[in-house]
């Protein structure tokens, strides 16, 4: 079960679509700004600090290629010059992401409510959206203390295989979910055969009770759980999970307790109407 764990995780945090195959599918796209993309998008899987040599070994060009693009993104300030060598990610990264965060008002207003629950559950509160294939947190509160993982802002899990995910397809219209479906598989080939009946599990119990679970299914430590909340103004599809180490919580617990309380912040968030529809 560890090594199907881990090969999943590497597997998603390392997964990465060649320019070619993305020309094929639309050959007006910019190879040269896909490829600048593709170095920051090498740090995704938490290296801290990545080689020249590294870097073009993951996104299969030729070093002096990453050389001139590292220093084309050094200029714009989305990377840095280790002093020990190599590149890290820059501060510009975080500059570049604030107009939108600072557009989302409403994750500051459910942070109270996320708060109460997490010092209830003792886990990690979190609200996520789609982000293609994966959900990305937005918003996370609790205590890292002792905890084994931490959903951090700008975080990914992939749709398919998480409490987050399903429950965000659960939001969706059949028609969107199909385009959805579409996209995962295109990510993760394999995913929907693999993870299909307890997708649609998840979403027959998030319509009926208002949660879904799932018992280190993501990362083998974790017992998850995620209440759908509904969809903002600009169209962002919004759920809202909950992590708890194994050892924390009995799943009879969350079942019959933690899940359903779960689903009552969830509501009342859509009580409080946070988006403004």
């Amino acid at each position: 079960m560890r090594s199907e764990h881990t090969n999943l995780i590497d597997r998603v945090e390392r997964r990465h679509i060649s320019v070619d195959e993305m020309i094929d599918g639309d050959s007006s796209l910019s190879t040269t700004l896909i490829r600048g993309l593709d170095i920051l998008a090498c740090f995704l899987d938490g290296s801290e600090t990545l080689t020249n040599a590294q870097i073009a070994a993951r996104i299969g060009v030729n070093k002096a290629t990453v050389s001139r693009l590292c220093k084309t993104l050094i200029a714009l300030r989305y990377l840095r010059r280790d002093p020990q060598g190599g590149f890290k990610l820059a501060p510009g990264l975080l500059a570049l992401s604030y107009p939108m965060l600072s557009h989302m008002k409403w994750r500051r207003q459910a942070v109270s409510l996320m708060q109460d629950y997490a010092d209830i559950s003792k886990g990690n509160v979190s609200l996520a959206v789609f982000n293609g294939a994966d959900a990305v947190y937005i918003q996370t509160v609790g205590d890292i203390t002792n905890f084994p993982h931490v959903p951090e802002m700008g975080m990914t899990v992939p749709v398919a295989d998480s409490a987050t995910g399903r429950s965000l397809l659960s939001l969706l219209s059949k028609e969107e979910r199909a385009e959805k479906y579409i996209e995962v598989e295109s990510a993760y080939p394999g995913a929907l055969e693999r993870c299909q009946e307890r997708i649609d599990a998840a979403i027959e119990t998030c319509r009926e009770h208002g949660f879904c679970t799932s018992y280190g299914e993501w990362r083998e430590t974790i017992y998850a759980m995620s209440a759908p909340v509904g969809r903002t103004s600009d169209g962002l599809v919004v759920t809202l999970s909950c992590g708890i180490p194994t050892y924390r919580a009995r799943k009879d617990e969350i079942e019959s307790d933690l899940a359903p309380r779960l689903a009552a912040v969830a509501e009342n968030l859509r009580q409080f109407n946070i988006f403004g529809t």
